[in-house]
């Protein structure tokens, strides 16, 4: 059985966040055809019980913790570079002294995010898959208009060395991996031709999920939910702006209450408490728990890449989604059918009074939106695609 070494900027455990629940699912995937082993860097302390969960995916277990401090002085190094920062701020000498010495004993090498690829930059001899998740250049493109303090300074330049970083390892590895057909779209015009290594593996739900809403029926609260991690910039700018800007406007037709609901609130989130009906949960042992009972669930993202895990799932239990362009892009759904995508606060705030006040179209979006997961976005689904592209690296 041929063995895959799998590089992660973060331990895959606890399933609370897209990066983990996809780096998990992935390879779970790979391991019911190969021997996988994990590599990963974790920043911080440990979570309790996370060999026991991963046990059952990974054959061996390397996990290097690091202060967060350490991260942040690999950051100032790096920026006496030309690389992406990001390369930079996930990079120690003990971990690439490690693969160093180990990476010949496996047959092929997956990095996931570009933050892991400067491990492998000289390694040539192996095969080499990246699972880029999202473009993260887009993030940063994106980013800029709204950045304030440090990141207005940082954003510009690590916009552009992502890009090219992105590039870079596109040329370099045999087989990269994209969540999102806009985002693959974005590199290939920027690489000036398709890229034909760079395939679109979009993000799967858990399978529970949708058992989980055949089981149970719950009455739906006068709640509208969002859910997501909430140290996450894009995360904590939607929640702001929708805190602050449309829901007092719901407010005015609508007795509803918004919960953020999510691990790790920043300070700015935690002070969006101090709104009548606003509620912030931090982390729940059953964030599902909210979005069953909520009325609809919103996504007013302003920026970002990649395919959203927080629409997915909230599909997947037959709710009716609030989004905005940005938000829907990574996602084969249409508006009006499968959820609603508005970009306008007023309009944004018009359409949820709207979907408060009718429950024959929150069950049909819900009920669509259900479907389309189940057809398109489950491991099942994906996991087949995924081995495919595996086996055709093992083929070149």
């Amino acid at each position: 059985m041929k063995r895959i070494l799998a590089l992660a900027f973060r331990v895959p455990f606890p399933l609370t966040e897209g990066a983990r629940i996809r780096i998990y699912h992935i390879c779970n995937v790979l391991a019911k055809k190969y021997e996988v082993d994990l590599l990963a860097i974790n920043e911080g302390m440990l979570p309790n019980g996370y060999q026991e969960t991963l046990r059952k995916v990974f054959q061996r277990i390397v996990v290097y913790p690091f202060h967060s401090l350490r991260f942040k002085v690999n950051t100032i190094r790096g920026f006496f570079a030309r690389e992406s920062l990001q390369t930079y701020y996930y990079h120690f000498k003990k971990v690439q002294q490690w693969v160093d010495t180990h990476s010949s004993e496996y047959d092929a090498l997956f990095c996931f995010h570009m933050r892991m690829t400067r491990y492998l930059e000289n390694i040539v001899k192996k095969p080499k898959v990246i699972d880029f998740i999202d473009a993260t250049s887009i993030n940063y493109r994106e980013a800029q208009e709204r950045a304030r303090g440090m990141w207005r300074f940082i954003y510009p330049i690590e916009n552009r060395r992502a890009l090219t970083s992105e590039l870079k390892i596109l040329a370099s590895f045999n087989k990269a991996f994209i969540t999102s057909p806009f985002d693959k779209a974005y590199l290939d015009e920027n690489s000036g031709h398709p890229n034909d290594n760079l395939i679109v593996i979009p993000n799967g739900i858990k399978e529970e999920l949708l058992a989980r809403n055949n089981r149970f029926q719950r009455k739906e609260e006068d709640w509208l939910v969002f859910l997501g991690k909430m140290d996450y910039a894009p995360n904590v700018d939607a929640v702001t702006y929708f805190a602050r800007e449309i829901f007092p406007l719901v407010k005015q037709k609508c007795d509803v209450k918004f919960y953020i609901v999510g691990t790790s609130p920043t300070k700015e989130v935690l002070e969006l408490r101090k709104m009548d009906g606003v509620e912030v949960t931090g982390y729940v042992d059953d964030p599902y728990w909210y979005l069953e009972r909520a009325n609809l669930v919103v996504a007013p993202l302003r920026f970002g890449a990649g395919s959203q895990y927080k629409i997915l799932e909230a599909m997947a239990l037959g709710k009716a989604v609030v989004t905005t362009s940005k938000g829907a892009r990574g996602i084969n759904g249409k508006d009006g059918e499968h959820c609603l995508i508005v970009d306008d606060p007023h309009d944004m705030a018009k359409t949820i009074i709207l979907l408060c006040h009718d429950a024959t179209l929150r069950q049909y979006l819900g009920d669509n939106a259900q479907e389309l997961v189940k057809k398109n976005y489950q491991w099942n689904v994906i996991g087949e695609k995924l081995l495919a592209e595996i086996n055709d690296v093992f083929s070149l």
